[in-house]
């Protein structure tokens, strides 16, 4: 796989990379990109931010709509963006699948090796892994300036009791949530499994779901908030399998060889 030649040391620092890595996520939720809800979703204050937009405009990452102070990112920044997102998920999957960590901890532990991989690095990791189309959550990995195609979903709160559903993705704002990351996990709610959706209670804000028959938690009832499952996204029925990415074997015997 080819890239532009850029390594780390022309990357954009760490802190630059979290702000682009986030207008990306939330411009991809269709949320518009103001300074104000910026720093809401970071956790940092407003002159933080002022700060840095200011920095990622003159850098030419970043562009600021005149009448409506939108954040958007250029050409540039976009590219930046996926780089990052994609060491990101790939870190995620080494982390996940070979090391063993939860997906809350790899989640952390990732936004620490995205910053630390050359891309010739990155690529090798890539391979190993078997060239997941997506992170370990289900969203799609950018290569080379295009994005997979994938199925949009639907959120998973829209499901209806009696009907089948396949999880499609976990969203990036849900990632955001180590909690709620290390719950899905525990109840095996991840792409591709399937669930038989048993009760939508809307008056006290909760589904529950049985794993279908055939996987590891065959049987196993999880009830979720409809709030949470809006998170997620789910295809209706039993989703073709080929659509979610398991890493080979060989990656996990180079671990433990």
């Amino acid at each position: 796989m080819a890239h532009d030649g850029a390594d780390i040391g022309t990357q954009p620092t760490e802190a630059a990379a979290e702000y682009l890595m986030t207008i990306r996520y939330m411009h991809g939720e269709g949320q518009p990109v103001i300074a104000a809800r910026l720093a809401e979703r970071l956790g940092v204050s407003p002159a933080t931010v002022s700060e840095m937009v200011t920095r990622l405009v003159r850098e030419g990452l970043l562009g600021v709509d005149g009448d409506t102070r939108q954040l958007n990112l250029t050409d540039r920044g976009r590219e930046a963006a996926e780089r990052t997102f994609r060491r990101h998920a790939l870190s995620e999957w080494l982390l996940t699948e070979v090391i063993g960590l939860g997906w809350a901890e790899a989640d952390e532990e990732a936004h620490h090796l995205q910053h630390a991989f050359s891309d010739r690095v990155t690529d090798k990791i890539d391979e190993l892994l078997g060239h997941p189309p997506t992170c370990p959550h289900g969203n799609p990995i950018p290569r080379d300036g295009r994005t997979p195609e994938r199925p949009a979903g639907l959120p998973l709160s829209a499901a209806q009791a009696g009907s089948d559903v396949t999880i499609l993705r976990v969203t990036e704002e849900a990632e955001e949530d180590a909690r709620l990351l290390t719950f899905l996990q525990e109840n095996g709610v991840r792409p591709g499994h399937i669930f038989e959706v048993v009760e939508v209670a809307g008056h006290i804000g909760t589904m529950t779901l049985r794993r279908a028959a055939g996987g590891a938690q065959d049987g196993h009832e999880v009830t979720i908030g409809l709030v949470a499952a809006a998170k997620l996204r789910m295809l209706e029925g039993r989703a073709d399998q080929s659509l979610f990415h398991r890493v080979p074997e060989r990656a996990r015997l180079a671990a433990t060889g």
